[in-house]
């Protein structure tokens, strides 16, 4: 049952897709540097929660595991500087996305 096509109307998937975007402002320059950017306070509330949630995983496992195996610190120590040093890692990642994104789209990929 397909619909009669009308006067004006794309007719391919492709074309109303596009037309869609294209109103939405989608394929704009802002698509292609990566959408909107993040403002400093989200910027920066993003990177504290990256650090405290590895923390607070790595807390958690160690916690576990001192309870599991009865070794009190020794698992909470190492999976605390284990966490520390994965969320370090997440802001890097983080400020890294951010650089790259914006020299890819000067270069045009």
């Amino acid at each position: 049952m397909d619909d009669p096509p009308r006067a004006g109307r794309p007719e391919s998937f492709e074309e109303r897709l596009r037309a869609a975007r294209d109103r939405a402002g989608l394929d704009g320059k802002d698509a292609a540097a990566g959408g909107m950017g993040a403002s400093p306070w989200g910027l920066g509330l993003r990177a504290g929660l990256e650090v405290a949630s590895a923390l607070a995983v790595g807390v958690g496992i160690g916690l576990a595991l001192d309870w599991w195996l009865g070794t009190r610190p020794l698992f909470l120590v190492l999976f605390l500087f284990l966490g520390g040093a994965a969320g370090v890692l997440n802001v890097h990642r983080l400020m890294l996305g951010r650089s790259t994104r914006g020299s890819n789209a000067d270069r045009g990929k």
